[in-house]
């Protein structure tokens, strides 16, 4: 256009009475002027495309969009952006078939079923728990004194190595995806208790998840800290002491809060497996993890910010020799609030890695997600071997998922609230027991706690273990293993139950 106009003006000042040589000339420049104006206007136009290009590369690079989430912060959030996008080593999602890692799979199936067998079959039970009826029995699930539990398979002992072998008071029903899915959700429908296996989908993350140790690595690195439960002692109890006013004599729980990048929590959680397998391979693994860690952390003790506010918990400033001592639990929750899609974040790569969890995708969720409008996000908890978490029931229905490793599951229906030794409301670790679950001197000092009646499972990669509202749950981390939950509502049909023990579910 600039040129177009600055021709049309040098035109309109030429004299009228010029010579017919001259008008021959400036016939010729004027034919001249469209092909030249055309040619500039395209340079124009690339030169523009490409400086916009490279601005819009570089917001999206640099992380110019706010972030919502108050455990994250802009330094995190840059650096999850820089690696995911220019970092040539990213997770491979891959699903096709590799036939050694089927093999590996495999290999991991027999080893759990050689390990954790059901104590009592049909004849027991009055059900098959791997053939269950479409509508639920009328004693299900079956249960036991927590003594008789206990006693069986303490708390504490973890490991277990072939040949020796566990008996599981299990009665839980077990459903094939594939095969059984129409009782399964007659089951969840009734708001009972159940597992199911052979999801395709959810397998495909149990692939990737436990296959690879590297893949989680690989997508959520050595720098971003995350919020990570800490304990001198592997039980950790739930407390909220904002607001609140200390019972008389209140002991605070031994656990609090850090952050942790996932790559150091991998390396003590791997420590803890080498230590109790007695693995060597595993143990040099660890120790290049641990070389690696430490020149990392030089680099960043170099840079380090003190302007950087990621929560309200600090780095472990722990010693090494304390660290070796402390046991750890890997935090990672994310919201579809946080799931932006515009964002590369470790929020939405929860989301894209799990499917079934995201109400958006309704095909893929609607078995997961059982009231879509009430859904709370997920919740991902990675544990170590040995770790507890304290027995406790929560205010909604809740979906559990494992994608490697193995948990314990001590169960109990809301029914037996008035037995479990629960600190009231106003404690700081309300609807949770009070008591050791490992120390049998507890058990005396509450009699009642024996009387309750419990169940156990022992969740393994691709299991699904759906718990109605208020079911109380106590947890044994067996081994490293990733689990994620997503809660989806209340339902009140035990409402009573939490009343009598002194519980209010609205």
């Amino acid at each position: 256009m600039l040129q177009r106009r600055t021709a049309a003006s040098k035109s309109s000042t030429r004299n009228d009475t010029s010579s017919s040589g001259k008008r021959s000339a400036n016939t010729s420049r004027r034919r001249k002027q469209p092909s030249d104006s055309i040619a500039l206007r395209a340079a124009i136009f690339v030169v523009s495309f490409l400086v916009a290009t490279v601005i819009i590369v570089a917001n999206h690079l640099f992380g110019t969009n706010d972030v919502d989430d108050a455990s994250s912060n802009n330094s995190d959030l840059f650096r999850f952006n820089l690696r995911n996008k220019l970092k040539p080593n990213l997770p491979n999602r891959d699903d096709s078939i590799d036939p050694a890692a089927e093999e590996r799979a495999k290999q991991r199936e027999d080893r759990y079923h050689s390990l954790f067998r059901p104590k009592f079959d049909q004849h027991h039970l009055g059900y098959d728990i791997y053939n269950c009826p479409s509508t639920p029995p009328d004693n299900y699930p079956m249960a036991w004194k927590t003594s008789e539990v206990l006693s069986n398979w303490m708390p504490h002992d973890v490991t277990t190595i072939a040949p020796a072998y566990r008996e599981i008071y299990q009665s839980l029903c077990v459903f094939d995806y594939n095969t059984q899915y129409d009782a399964a959700l007659n089951y969840r429908n009734a708001e009972l208790p159940f597992v199911i296996r052979n999801d395709p989908n959810v397998m495909s993350v149990a692939r990737r998840w436990e296959d690879d140790t590297e893949y989680l690595h690989n997508a959520l690195g050595d720098d971003i800290q995350f919020r990570t439960e800490r304990s001198p002692i592997n039980e950790f109890m739930w407390y909220r002491l904002r607001g609140q006013r200390m019972p008389r004599e209140y002991v605070k729980p031994p656990n609090d809060e850090i952050n942790m990048t996932y790559g150091e929590w991998l390396e003590r959680a791997l420590e803890k497996d080498a230590k109790a397998l007695q693995d060597e391979e595993l143990s040099a693994k660890v120790n290049e993890m641990k070389k690696r860690r430490m020149q990392l952390e030089i680099v960043t003790n170099d840079k380090h910010d003190d302007s950087i506010e990621n929560d309200d918990h600090s780095r472990d400033e722990s010693t090494e020799e304390e660290k070796l001592k402390n046991w750890y639990y890997f935090r990672l929750t994310a919201s579809l609030r946080q799931a932006r899609e515009d964002h590369p974040s470790p929020e939405k790569f929860v989301y894209d890695e799990l499917p079934f969890f995201d109400p958006r995708k309704s095909s893929m969720s609607q078995f997961y997600i059982v009231d879509p409008h009430e859904e709370r996000g997920i919740n991902c908890r990675f544990g170590m071997r040995g770790v507890i978490s304290a027995n406790h029931f929560d205010m909604s229905r809740n979906f559990i998922l494992i994608f490697g490793g193995e948990r314990r599951y001590i169960l109990g229906h809301p029914n037996q609230c008035k037995y479990m030794a629960l600190h009231p409301i106003g404690h700081p670790s309300l609807r949770h027991s009070k008591i050791d679950w490992n120390n049998p001197l507890e058990w005396d000092e509450n009699p009642e706690f024996k009387q309750a009646l419990v169940n156990e499972v022992v969740l393994h990669a691709g299991d699904a273990l759906y718990l109605p509202t208020a079911y109380f749950h106590y947890i044994v981390n067996l081994s490293l293993n990733y689990q994620c939950n997503a809660r989806s509502g209340t339902t009140h049909e035990n409402a009573k139950h939490i009343r009598e023990c002194g519980f209010n579910m609205g």
